[in-house]
């Protein structure tokens, strides 16, 4: 604990010296008093940047020193991508992904003396360089005191070309969500102009001497915070720590139950008390939560709250983790209702080990097959095709193994990223997404039901598409095949004490949450969305009267 009467925190005893240097470079005589205002400006203003650009590529951390040297609402322009970054905010997240996502090399001031040209390679190993022009406003400064200078209030960045040449990559992040074509070792990515999702797969992360976690996480401190789920730890706990002393690192374990009913304010709180126990430094020492999606949800809202947010990532452990939670922002923890307290809180990185699943139950396999047969019905009939000819061999070996189980992981994955990666904070409220997701809040939440999510997500995209029959918009032959598939898959068709009132009731209720309208998306057909603001008591009769005669 902190001492009561000041001191450092425990964390302070960890960090090594760090001191504000102005460097040599940066100190340049003023101009001469017969020298109009703002002479010599532009070569001061290189030196500046070039010195604190330096130092942020030597250490990340200094990328707050670098920001320093812009005024308040200074600004980064790059014109070829068409991006500006206004405010020391945005600039300080763009010139962060400059240096997160490339391999920094000489940063040196040009010959003119008035620009700095920095020589990187990017993330597809092309080798490039950039020239900033540093601008003040050769005034009062608007950044604070002149006592190192003057502030810069904009750079502007332009890439040197050898020659006429294809449009690269961005090395300040991308827009979009971009899937590498290699099948076994893809990497998803995708940035809204706000966060930055990094979805990473590798095999067996915590077999000795797998160096994988340790350099993404760029761990300098020695140490790896972890929050485990129970279950997990009592499985794996000594193969991570085997793994950890074999890569030179020590763990501080932050072990927590995370069933459902677990998903609580208590558990919430017993993760900051541990949070304020292991001290993490503010941004050196991101907190990985490994788990199944509860663990992974409840841990991050912790980590969203203490200190207003500290930096986490997230390795998820079962299979509805790894094709649903695995991407989105959304932390939350269930109080008066499902994931009624939360926020949009986005890890640093996630990573896909499918080799978890070795040891995932086979109902658990199943919840996470309903959220996969979720997407396929709604999004991508490639889905449903591989669980239409291969589902029964991939649920009994547990979806590892075999090319068509990676394909359905890639996909799944593939899929929640096409259809809520341009919208991580839900701005807007027709998201194909929500498939599976009108009926199954209101079931979930009944206790006298006792369904797992993806168990919940099953029976409500099942009952939609029979709706969506009777509106006439998914064809009756579909609807059958799909009967017919939820029997072989042994997923849950419906559930014991359930009528059509409870559809009904569930339907009122979820329009509160999706801001007075009902934007419910149905499938017309396999793969393909259709949004419905009306499902009348009528289409909810016959669809449970259909689906009655299917299961009796």
């Amino acid at each position: 604990a902190h001492p009561p009467c000041g001191g450092p925190p425990p964390s302070a005893r960890r960090i090594a010296a760090v001191r504000a240097v102005v460097l040599a470079d940066e100190v340049v005589a003023p101009a001469s008093p017969d020298e109009p205002p703002g002479a010599g400006q532009p070569q001061l203003l290189a030196g500046i940047l070039r010195a604190g650009l330096q130092r942020a590529a030597d250490d990340r951390r200094r990328v707050d020193e670098l920001v320093t040297h812009f005024e308040y609402d200074g600004a980064v322009d790059v014109p070829a991508e068409g991006r500006r970054a206004s405010g020391q905010g945005e600039v300080k997240r763009l010139l962060t992904a400059l240096f997160a996502d490339n391999e920094v090399g000489t940063i040196e001031v040009d010959s003119d003396g008035a620009s700095v040209l920095l020589s990187l390679r990017d993330s597809t190993d092309r080798r490039r360089t950039l020239r900033l022009l540093a601008t003040g406003r050769g005034g009062a400064s608007r950044g604070g005191g002149a006592r190192h200078g003057p502030k810069i209030a904009e750079v502007v960045v332009h890439e040197l070309l050898d020659g006429p040449a294809a449009r690269a990559e961005s090395v300040f992040g991308g827009g979009g969500a971009v899937v590498s074509e290699e099948l076994l070792r893809p990497k998803w990515e995708t940035f809204d102009g706000r966060v930055r999702q990094r979805i990473w797969p590798d095999t067996d992360l915590f077999a000795r001497g797998n160096l994988f976690l340790k350099e993404k996480l760029e761990l300098t401190t020695g140490r790896l915070i972890m929050v485990v789920d129970s279950a997990v730890m009592e499985l794996y706990g000594p193969k991570m720590e085997e793994w950890a002393e074999s890569v030179d690192l020590q763990l501080e374990l932050i072990v927590a139950h995370a069933n459902e009913d677990r998903k609580s304010l208590a558990t919430f709180t017993f993760l900051l008390d541990e949070l304020k126990r292991a001290d993490p430094l503010r941004r050196s020492e991101p907190v990985l939560c490994v788990g199944g999606g509860v663990l992974t949800d409840t841990a991050g809202f912790a980590c969203a709250c203490w200190r207003r947010g500290i930096p986490w990532c997230r390795l998820p452990t079962t299979l509805l983790g790894i094709v649903d939670a695995s991407v989105g922002i959304k932390v939350a923890i269930n109080y008066h209702r499902k994931n009624g307290v939360g926020h949009f809180y986005s890890p640093l990185h996630t990573f896909i080990d499918t080799s978890f699943l070795d040891t995932v139950s086979r109902p658990d396999i199943r919840s996470g097959c309903g959220e996969i047969m979720k997407a396929a019905i709604i999004h991508d009939a490639r889905l449903y095709e591989l669980l239409d000819a291969h589902g029964e061999e991939m649920i009994a070996a547990n979806f590892r193994g075999s090319p068509e189980a990676e394909r359905v992981i890639q996909y799944s994955i593939d899929a929640m990223l096409e259809c809520i990666g341009p919208d991580l904070w839900e701005e807007a409220l027709l998201r194909p997404m929500d498939y599976g997701h009108t009926f199954s809040r209101t079931l979930e939440a009944d206790e006298s039901f006792f369904l797992r999510h993806g168990e919940a997500v099953a029976v409500d995209s099942l009952f939609s598409a029979l709706i969506a029959e009777a509106k006439g918009l998914l064809p009756s032959e579909q609807a059958d095949s799909l009967l017919s598939l939820y029997r072989r898959l042994g997923l849950p068709c419906s559930i014991a004490g359930i009528t059509a009132a409870t559809y009904k009731k569930a339907r009122d209720e979820i329009v509160v949450h999706r801001d007075g309208l009902l934007r419910a998306p149905l499938p017309a057909g396999i793969g393909q969305c259709e949004y419905v603001d009306e499902i009348d008591d009528g289409e909810i009769d016959a669809a449970f009267a259909r689906l009655t005669a299917f299961t009796t």
